[in-house]
C-alpha cells in the first residue's frame, strides 16, 4: 500500500511540474530509444510466465505483435485466454474458438498496448505525440509526453532519459499507472521488461522473453470444410431440442445442437467406445456441477460438413437423454446455421435470410444472449437451443421479480450435472426485437443459475425458421407460416 501511495504521489508531482524544463528534441530521444530496445513494434514476442495458486499451477504463454496480443492460460494440454484484435477484447476457449466479450472497443487497453508495443516509436506511427518535457524526481529526470492513438485513452509515458526506456505510463487522469521494471536483453536484439506492475501490485512477471519469425496469427477455433452446397439434416421431429445423425471419429451417433454449451462434449460412452485419449480436467455446470475430463476427438462430420479433431468435455449424464455429442460455441461460431421447425431439418452454412427480424447478440461465457422484454420488464437471456423450455428464468431472478408470473404447476426436470424443479405459469406479453408475442408460457428452475437471467429455450424457436449467426452477432427470426404451439 506504501508503494501504491508514492506512485500516486509521485504522478502528483510530475503532473503539477512538468513541463519546468525543455530536454532533448523527441526525434532525438526516439532515435536512442529505437536503438536500446529494438524494433519491438513490428515483432512478433512470445512470453511466458508462471502462476503457482494454491494447489494449481498455471502457465501463462502470451504473443504479441503492436498492440495486438493473445494470452493463454494452460495446466497440462489446455489452454485457455485472451485475445486483443486492437480494438476489442475476445475470450478463447480450449479449442481456440473467440469470441468477443463486448461490443464495445476498449481504449484503454488499446493505449497500454500502443504503449508497451513502443508503437509510437515506428516511424509509421499516426497517432500524436504531445512533448510535455523533463521532470526529474529522486534524481532520476523523465522526459514525459502523452501519446494518443485515434480514439485510445491518451496517455502519459515517463521515459528514464539516461537508459532510453520507458519506466512509467498514466492515463491521463492518473487512475491506473503501469511501471516497468527489470529490463533484460533479450535474444535478436532487443531490451525488454520482464516485471510490469499496475499500481503497485504485481501485473506480470515473465520467466522467458523471446522473438519469433512465425507470423503473427488470430486464434481461432476448429474450421469445417464444405463439400458442395448446404445440406440440410433431418431432425427428430419428436422433440423441440435439435438433435440429429452425426459421425465422430467414424462412428455414427446423435448430435444436439446446444448453444448454452461453451464448446464441444462427448457422452462418457461414446469416449470409451472411442477409445478417446484424455487431455486434461474439466469441472462442468448446468443443473449441478462436477469434475470430469477432457478427451481428443476425430473428425466430426454433419451434413455436407467436416470438422477436424478437437477437444471434447466428457459429460456423465447425456447418454440416456438420446445423444452421446453436444454441439456448442466451437461449431456455432465457425459457419451459420439454420433450423427449420416445420420440416425439421437442421442446415449448416445456411444463408441468412432476407426477411424476418435480426436480433443483436452479445456473449457471455461463450453462450449468446440477448435483450427479451418480459411485460414491462427488460432482461437479458441466453439463447439456448439445448434447453426444452419456453423461456426460462434463473431463480434469482424470478425471487427478485415475483410479479413477472403466477406458478399453476411444476415439473421435474433433469439435465447436465443433475435435476431440478421447474415452476411454470404464463406471462402475457413477451417482446423480442419488433416481434410482439403475446402470451407465452414461462418458466423458472430453483437450480437453475445459469448465463444471463435465464433461457430462451428451444421451444420458444419453434415459432420461427432460426438462423444463428454468431459471426454477425445476430439471431436470425423468420416466423413459421404455422406456428407451433407452446408447449
Amino acid at each position: 500500500m506504501f508503494f501504491a501511495a508514492r506512485v500516486a504521489l509521485i504522478f502528483a508531482v510530475l503532473a503539477a511540474t512538468a513541463g519546468v524544463a525543455r530536454g532533448e528534441d523527441l526525434s532525438a530521444l526516439f532515435a536512442r530509444m529505437r536503438e536500446r530496445s529494438g524494433p519491438v513494434w513490428h515483432s512478433n514476442l512470445t512470453s511466458v510466465s508462471h502462476i503457482d495458486f494454491g494447489r494449481e499451477s498455471f502457465d501463462i504463454h502470451s504473443e504479441a505483435l503492436g498492440v495486438r496480443f493473445a494470452s493463454y492460460d494452460c495446466q497440462t494440454n489446455l489452454c485457455s485466454g485472451t485475445y486483443f484484435d486492437g480494438e476489442r477484447v475476445y475470450s478463447i476457449n480450449i479449442n481456440g474458438t473467440t469470441l468477443p466479450e463486448s461490443d464495445s472497443p476498449d481504449r484503454f487497453l488499446r493505449a497500454e498496448r500502443t504503449v508497451a508495443s513502443l508503437a509510437f516509436l515506428d516511424p509509421a506511427f499516426t497517432g500524436t505525440v504531445d512533448d510535455r518535457g523533463i521532470t526529474t524526481i529522486d534524481g532520476v529526470s523523465y522526459h514525459t509526453f502523452v501519446v494518443t492513438n485515434g480514439d485510445a485513452t491518451p496517455m502519459k509515458v515517463f521515459v528514464d532519459v539516461r537508459r532510453a526506456i520507458v519506466r512509467y505510463m498514466s492515463d491521463v487522469n492518473g487512475d491506473q499507472t503501469i511501471e516497468y521494471r527489470d529490463y533484460r536483453t533479450v535474444p535478436g536484439g532487443f531490451y525488454l521488461p520482464f516485471l510490469v506492475l499496475r499500481n503497485g501490485s504485481v501485473l506480470e512477471r515473465y520467466d522467458s522473453r523471446s522473438s519469433t519469425s512465425d507470423a503473427f496469427t488470430p486464434p481461432h477455433g476448429p474450421k469445417p470444410v464444405f463439400r458442395g452446397a448446404p445440406l440440410p439434416v433431418a431432425t427428430d421431429p419428436n422433440l423441440s431440442i435439435p438433435i440429429f445423425p452425426c459421425t465422430l471419429g467414424g462412428i455414427a451417433t446423435r448430435c444436439l445442437l446446444d448453444s448454452g454449451n461453451s464448446g464441444l462434449s462427448m457422452s462418457l460412452e461414446l469416449a470409451e467406445q472411442l477409445h478417446a485419449p484424455s487431455v486434461g480436467s474439466f469441472v462442468v455446470r448446468g443443473l449441478g456441477n462436477y469434475a470430469t475430463e477432457v478427451v481428443r476427438g476425430g473428425n466430426l462430420e454433419v451434413g455436407n460438413a467436416t470438422f477436424p479433431p478437437a477437444n471434447y468435455v466428457v459429460l456423465t449424464d447425456i447418454h440416456r437423454f438420446g445423444y452421446d455429442v453436444v454441439l456448442g460455441a466451437d461449431v456455432l461460431a465457425s459457419t451459420t446455421i439454420g433450423l427449420d421447425p416445420i420440416h425439421h431439418e437442421i442446415t449448416f452454412d445456411a444463408r441468412v435470410p432476407q426477411r424476418g427480424t435480426s436480433v443483436p447478440l452479445v456473449f457471455q461465457n461463450f453462450v449468446p444472449v440477448l435483450m427479451v422484454q418480459l411485460g414491462s420488464l427488460g432482461t437479458q437471456l441466453a439463447l439456448d437451443t439445448g434447453d426444452e423450455s419456453n423461456i426460462n428464468l434463473a431463480y434469482g431472478f424470478y425471487q427478485a421479480h415475483p410479479g413477472l408470473f403466477d406458478a399453476t404447476e411444476s415439473r421435474s426436470v433433469a439435465g447436465v450435472g443433475g435435476t431440478s424443479v421447474e415452476l411454470i405459469g404464463k406471462i402475457p406479453d413477451v417482446r423480442i426485437g419488433g416481434i410482439a408475442m403475446g402470451s407465452q408460457t414461462i418458466g423458472t428452475t430453483q437450480t437453475l443459475h445459469g448465463t444471463a437471467f435465464g433461457h430462451l429455450g428451444a421451444a420458444f424457436l419453434q415459432h420461427f425458421n432460426v438462423v444463428i449467426d454468431y459471426a454477425a452477432q445476430a439471431v436470425h427470426f423468420v416466423p413459421t407460416p404455422t406456428p407451433s404451439p407452446t408447449p
